[in-house]
């Protein structure tokens, strides 16, 4: 039945103007199986209307199911590193610097402020070691998705591991270096030869060895010639340490610019400390692309 949109007068079919108010019926209520004009030379029937809205219905849930799915893949990691990267449109600098703060800036005050207290407790410092070591995995893995920023306590276990693993050359390095000082009191060549290759052995492998063992969370795949052995020796692996140094030097710059401000160093700190450990990740991944080091397991990144 249709009725009055002003005053809500039920009326009849044939009746244009409400007889109470006096207002056009502008929208009527068509009885069952008869047409109203739907635009010009087109008709369309009260369950051809009832069909078109539940098509509509259909596509939108249709489209909202599509939407859901592509934003689950895009926070499952690509498990096939052959395959087409999720970085791949991407240089390594300008996605290693964008991925730390990708959605929110959470890494950069929260790391802030734990490299802020980690200037009178070193410890502090570990946590955000750790978080860089969430971000080499789940980028080594192809994660599009940013890995969250939290579970403090988990993020100082990653710290004390990457400590462990600096520990372990630093010890390499110091008994090499007395070594050399030895040898140097007997012959100086052969203790200047002796401090390069100590030199070489204590500092380039050691990228190689932290990423290897953030990437796959495996002590012995870090330092097992077969795993890191092979991302040492490999050319990505040089390719990354250019870029990982120029990297360097970029975080090097913005930390003496941030001096103007009280916060600007400690959070130059944390950015520089999650953007170099993605770079590192990001090349894992191409390595193990080119078949130069097995892929990092597919489990994504919470």
């Amino acid at each position: 039945m249709p009725y009055c949109l002003s005053c809500g007068t039920k009326t009849d079919f044939e009746t244009t103007d409400c007889p109470d108010c006096g207002q056009a019926i502008t929208r009527r209520i068509d009885p069952p199986g008869e047409t109203v004009e739907a635009g010009p030379g087109r008709a369309v029937s009260g369950e051809a209307v009832d069909d078109a809205d539940d098509e509509v219905g259909a596509t939108a849930t249709d489209s909202s199911a599509e939407a859901d799915s592509t934003a689950q893949t895009e926070t499952v990691p690509t498990t096939d590193p052959s395959g087409p990267s999720p970085f791949a449109d991407r240089w390594a600098l300008p996605f290693a610097a964008g991925y730390p703060v990708r959605d929110d800036y959470r890494s950069l005050t929260v790391g802030g402020i734990l490299e802020f207290l980690g200037l009178f407790v070193p410890l502090f410092s570990l946590v955000t070691v750790g978080y860089g070591f969430r971000l080499l995995r789940a980028t080594a893995r192809g994660q599009a998705g940013r890995p969250a920023f939290d579970e403090y306590g988990q993020l100082f276990v990653e710290g004390l591991k990457c400590a462990f693993v600096v520990a372990l050359y630093g010890a390499v390095g110091f008994a090499g270096s007395v070594a050399a000082i030895v040898a140097g009191s007997a012959d100086e060549p052969l203790g200047l030869a002796l401090w390069v290759t100590v030199a070489f052995v204590s500092v380039y492998p050691l990228p190689a060895s932290l990423t290897v063992y953030g990437a796959t969370d495996d002590l012995r795949a870090a330092f097992a010639r077969g795993h890191a052995g092979r991302f040492a020796t490999s050319w990505t692996y040089l390719k990354a340490w250019v870029v990982w140094l120029v990297g360097l030097a970029v975080a090097t710059v913005l930390t003496g610019l941030s001096l103007v401000t009280l916060a600007g160093p400690v959070v130059v700190r944390a950015w520089s400390t999650c953007a170099l450990a993605t770079l590192w990740g990001y090349y894992y991944r191409e390595a193990a692309a080119r078949d130069a080091v097995p892929p990092a397991p597919d489990e994504p990144v919470a």
